[in-house]
Order: structure tokens, then C-alpha cells, then sequence
């Protein structure tokens, strides 16, 4: 007997070409449908975290102000004798809140005697490298820029032969109202105190208190800190900006421990479309942006956060506050004392 041969066999299932770019069309659609999606839950979670990190400042500078009676000043800087460089003394007011935001160990090695300033030598090394010290509370994860950033300073062209080095920082205090935006803000009504609630002293301020009690337009109607992108680069918009940079990144206050960081009278800046990367000294007119147009110091709030940025009240809270925010309710919120109370929807 001879066995049946079958002649037939089993064909191996299989995608053929077209089904498979089918396939990957599919997933590359789902992969763009769900890309936006994750960035949008990934910039709320940075969002949220910057928002608590103004909240624990907010909550440091109140527990100072419980203290010592008052607020800490925005910064200062006294030089007996006008150019006596080695006598000077002075800090910011990132210093002054380190030991209630968990850090009194580090203030403890900052030497009260000293600024951080390069000039004097020996006696202010320490001081200097102690406010290279990186601080995540003071870093606001949407900023492009490494936690880790160091912040060269130079106060030369500002008249003060000084310079120092600093952890990047992007909250700064919002110390007044001045030129084109105060203008814009208050058209022509200019009567009234434009000095919000962190101030200056020595021979570059007036010597104010920063008592609870002198913010008449009330706590909850007045910063205190402010998102302002820090570190080296500065941007117009989101872009940096290479030949702003050059010229102004050594006086931007771009470090939590730098002393310019408390020297911030917004004056307005130019709206990020008006910038000329062929002539970028014209960007440095006053205008009446007053958030997220630039980071450059007294021009306006910025942060990467999509439409606004992020401020911490003189009620402890947080809150956010639109691009498009009118100059008149950013002028008022900055102001303590001089009467055009804008009241924040909770």
C-alpha cells in the first residue's frame, strides 16, 4: 500500500506591507493625539511644583516678618565713605529667609560681617561660594535653564566696581512701579506711593519700613515675590536672546543670592514681537508689557509657563496671572501703599 501525499500546506498568517503602514499611520496619529496631552499634564505638574515653591517663600518671608517685625529688605548695600569697597556690608533678601525655608545651616556659614563680594578678598570667599549653592525651592522646573546654573554678576556698569557669582534663582521681588509702565499704568493720576513691600537700604534706597502694617492696599491685594526667569540667558518671549545677553546679563539679578535680585522696579518692557535680533539695543526701550514679553530685570515678570506667570501674596496664597494682564491691575498688585486696590479673583 503506498501513503496518500497531500499536496497542500499551511500558509504562515502574516501582515502584508500595506497593512502595516496602515498600522504605523494609526499609532503615529494616537502618538500625535496624545503627545500634546502628556506635555499639558507634565507642564501642570512643573506649574504646580513653581507654585509651591513660591508658596514655601511666601510662608518663609511671613514667618521673618512674625520675627523680626518686619519684612527682610529686598536687599542693601552700605560702603562707608562712598568708595570704602572693603568696609562694605549687604546681602538680598534670599539670604535673609534661609532659615525659615529649612536652611539654617547655610545661613549659619554666611558671615554677617561681609557681602559676597569678590573685592574684598579672603574675608568674603566663603560668603561667595556659599550663595553658588544651587537651591531647588528657588528653580522653577519650566525653566529651560540646569537647577545647577551659576549666575556671574558685575555691578560695574551700574557704578559699583563689584562682582560675584550666584546659583540661578527665577523669583524676584517686585520693589515698585517706574517709567513707561507707571505711566501707562496710572495716566497721569502719578500722586501716591508707587514702593511695594520689599524695600532698599543704603545710599541707593529711602530707608522704608517693611512692617505688615504699611501694606494699606491690604495683604491680599499686594505681592511680594514674583516669577522672573534667572540664571545667565536672557530671552524675549520664550527665544533667547544671544546679543541681549552680552549686554545685560552680568546686572540681571539672575541669582537667589545676588543683590541685584531685590532691585526690580518694573518699568515695562517691549512685547516679544518687537524684537530685532539685528538691532537688539532697541529692545531695551521701556513699553508697556509687564509679563512674559522678557526676563530682563525691571521690564517685566516672565516665566515658561503657557500664558502668564506665577506670584506670591502678601496673604500667603499663590496666584496666576495672564499675559494680557492690564498694566493698571499689575501696577496696582505691585504697590503697597498707594491706594488703587485691585482684588484678585480667588
Amino acid at each position: 500500500m503506498s501513503r496518500a501525499i497531500v499536496s497542500g500546506s499551511r500558509r504562515r498568517a502574516a501582515f502584508t506591507l500595506v497593512e502595516l503602514l496602515v498600522v504605523i499611520a494609526i499609532i503615529g496619529i494616537l502618538v500625535g493625539l496624545l503627545l500634546p496631552a502628556v506635555q499639558a499634564a507634565r507642564e501642570a505638574a512643573r506649574r504646580m511644583q513653581c507654585s509651591n515653591n513660591l508658596k514655601q517663600i511666601g510662608l518663609a518671608l511671613h514667618n521673618y516678618e512674625s520675627a523680626f517685625k518686619t519684612f527682610p529688605m529686598a536687599w542693601w548695600l552700605d560702603i562707608p565713605g562712598g568708595n570704602n569697597i572693603a568696609a562694605a556690608n549687604g546681602r538680598s533678601w534670599g539670604i535673609a529667609v534661609l532659615p525659615f525655608i529649612e536652611q539654617t545651616n547655610l545661613f549659619n556659614q554666611f558671615d554677617q560681617r561681609y557681602p559676597a563680594l569678590r573685592e574684598l578678598g579672603p574675608i568674603a570667599q566663603a560668603n561667595v561660594e556659599l550663595i553658588k549653592s544651587p537651591l531647588g525651592f528657588f528653580n522653577c522646573p519650566s525653566a529651560p535653564h540646569a537647577p545647577t546654573e551659576i549666575y556671574e554678576g558685575d555691578a560695574s556698569g551700574a557704578g559699583l566696581p563689584v562682582t560675584w557669582e550666584a546659583a540661578a534663582s527665577d523669583y524676584i521681588a517686585t520693589t515698585g512701579v517706574r517709567g513707561v509702565f507707571a505711566n501707562i499704568a496710572y495716566s497721569g493720576s502719578q500722586g501716591g506711593s508707587r514702593h511695594g513691600v520689599l524695600q532698599v537700604h543704603g545710599p541707593f534706597g529711602n530707608n522704608r519700613q517693611g512692617k505688615i502694617g504699611s501694606i494699606t492696599d491690604g495683604t491680599s491685594n499686594t505681592f511680594l515675590v514674583g516669577e522672573r526667569t534667572g540664571g545667565a540667558q536672557i530671552y524675549v518671549g520664550t527665544t533667547p536672546a544671544g546679543a541681549l545677553s552680552q549686554l545685560l546679563t552680568s546686572t540681571n539679578g539672575g541669582g537667589w543670592g545676588d543683590l541685584l535680585n531685590g532691585e526690580n522696579w518694573i518699568s515695562g518692557g517691549l512685547y516679544a514681537n518687537s524684537y530685532d535680533p539685528t538691532n537688539p539695543a532697541a529692545y531695551l526701550q521701556e513699553g508697556p508689557c509687564g509679563i512674559n514679553c522678557t526676563n530682563i530685570r525691571g521690564r517685566s515678570f516672565h516665566s515658561f509657563h503657557t500664558g502668564g506667570a506665577q506670584f506670591a501674596l502678601g496673604d500667603g496664597s499663590v496666584h496666576f496671572l495672564s499675559a494680557n494682564t492690564e498694566a493698571f491691575i499689575i501696577a496696582s498688585m505691585i504697590t503697597r501703599e498707594k491706594g488703587e486696590v485691585f482684588v484678585l479673583p480667588q
